[in-house]
């Protein structure tokens, strides 16, 4: 295989064509692209640009617990290689067979390259020409974004110069894929979201949430300027995402019963919310979204830990009532120890990952609990938790910890797996050590080849390993470009 072909693999594009077949053909697609609309159609594919597969987020925070007996009693249940991100292995996640999350965000670089590369050749409206530029860099922003909160060091000044992605700013295959340092990652981000800002819209498209607008890039920039300790232009950011008239938050009072599922030997039954059926139909047009991002894994099953069920309240939380399944494990053969499953879209596939009214709501709350500013934060939090309580009580904060204490874990509560990991790397590098997070497991010896029951082992996610592994068979397509991470 030619280098050109290897260094194509990384991009996403060869997931289901021969090599020559793609070398050939893909070129003269290019060709072939005459109209905006054409491009305009590539940003409108929304299941293309949705969905995270982060097996990282998914398996290797402290939101996710295999214990020891379940795995013990149920081996069958999990992949050894899902258990290689469990255990925060380097090595052994770096020869998983695929790792879906690179390719596919990069495969999104890739049409968000394409879009760039022919906008200003094709023929069509100048107000569409316009809109669709600014959706393929917000694109290209968000794959980066998810990227370098995956595979990098996190954001601090000493970071800057340690290694960031290998960015791909063109459908240039002999493009270089070395890695860039953190700092020019995070200056390319913000490059692109400078560019998405020429956008007209001003606020969603609630016909068509997965399109860039103002408002959703204030949402963006919300998250942003939080996961970088830029506390201020965090809030700002947040107050300008909230003036949204058409993204709002949703009354979990109204969500309405789902199918309930019945189980034997023993017998046991499951209730859902409507949600769970829901389809991409559906779901891609969650009313809070300002844009459409889930996290999704395959495997259906995102295991909540006993601390993170703990934080809920179990008579009056409808997220707990509503997602927190018990029993849930039977949708897997799972019948001792009885085990839950966090389930929100599509039978478990899906949980909200973008930029949403409710993570903008705690984004602004952390900022003023963090500033001391107690009743400010407890009025963002209180205003999320009026749509989220069967019997609402308000939340009271005595002093500056508490307030930040109390916003961390409603923020928990609400965003499991799809914004621990992100928050367990910021935290490890702020200035506030009341926040700093120890991810242990106690489990079994883990290899390549499987587990030994008879070999316990205490795993502890150190911090180095914040820069989750580059897969093998992307770092073997690049001919030594890409380096890996050292551990």
């Amino acid at each position: 295989m030619n280098t050109i072909l290897k260094i194509s693999l990384m991009s996403g594009v060869f997931l289901f064509v021969g090599c020559k077949d793609y070398l050939s053909e893909e070129p003269q697609k290019q060709q072939d692209i005459k109209t905006v609309e054409q491009l305009e159609a590539l940003v409108d594919n929304a299941t293309a640009f949705a969905y995270e597969a982060s097996i990282t987020a998914t398996y290797s925070t402290d939101d996710t617990e295999i214990s020891a007996e379940l795995y013990k009693k149920n081996p069958t249940a999990f992949t050894v290689d899902n258990l290689q991100y469990y255990t925060f292995q380097t090595t052994g996640v770096e020869n998983v067979a695929t790792d879906g999350l690179w390719s596919g965000e990069f495969k999104k670089i890739f049409t968000a390259n394409v879009i760039l590369k022919n906008i200003d050749k094709v023929s069509g409206s100048e107000v569409v020409r316009r809109r669709v530029k600014a959706d393929a860099h917000f694109i290209r922003a968000m794959s980066n974004w998810i990227l370098v909160n995956t595979y990098c060091a996190p954001y601090s000044s000493e970071n800057m110069d340690e290694p960031g992605l290998p960015l791909k700013k063109t459908v240039d295959y002999e493009e270089s894929l070395k890695r860039t340092t953190l700092k020019e990652t995070y200056d390319f981000i913000l490059a692109d979201i400078e560019a998405a800002k020429a956008v007209a819209e001003d606020d969603v498209d609630p016909r068509r949430l997965w399109r860039v607008s103002q408002k959703a890039i204030a949402a963006f920039m919300s998250r942003y300027y939080l996961m970088i300790g830029d506390n201020e232009n965090s809030l700002i950011q947040s107050n300008l995402a909230l003036q949204s008239t058409r993204a709002g938050l949703v009354d979990y009072k109204t969500i309405a019963v789902g199918k309930s599922v019945s189980y034997t030997n023993p017998s046991a039954v499951l209730n859902f919310t409507e949600l769970n059926d829901w389809v991409a139909s559906q779901f891609l047009y969650w009313k809070e979204f300002y844009y459409t991002r889930y996290q999704y894994t395959g495997n259906q099953w995102f295991l909540p830990s006993t601390e993170l069920i703990a934080l809920y309240d179990k008579a009056n939380d409808l997220r707990y009532k509503h997602f927190m399944i018990e029993n849930g494990g039977r949708r897997f053969s799972v019948v001792t120890p009885a085990t839950y499953r966090y389930t929100v879209f599509s039978d478990g596939r899906y949980i909200p990952s973008g930029p949403s009214v409710a993570e903008v709501l705690l984004n602004k709350a952390e900022v003023h609990a963090r500033k001391g500013e107690v009743n400010e934060a407890m009025a963002a939090i209180n205003t999320l938790r009026q749509k989220r309580m069967s019997t609402y009580v308000a939340l009271t904060a005595s002093d500056k910890d508490d307030a930040i204490k109390k916003v961390l874990a409603e923020r928990r509560r609400e965003l499991p797996f799809a914004m621990r990991w992100n928050d367990i790397r910021r935290f490890s590098v702020n200035d506030y050590p009341g926040d700093d997070v120890v991810v242990k497991r106690d489990f079994f010896e883990v290899s390549a080849t499987g587990v030994d029951v008879n070999k316990p082992v205490t795993y502890t996610l150190d911090k180095k390993r914040y820069a989750a592994p580059i897969n093998g068979v992307e770092l073997d397509a690049s001919q030594g470009q890409i380096e890996q991470n050292k551990y």
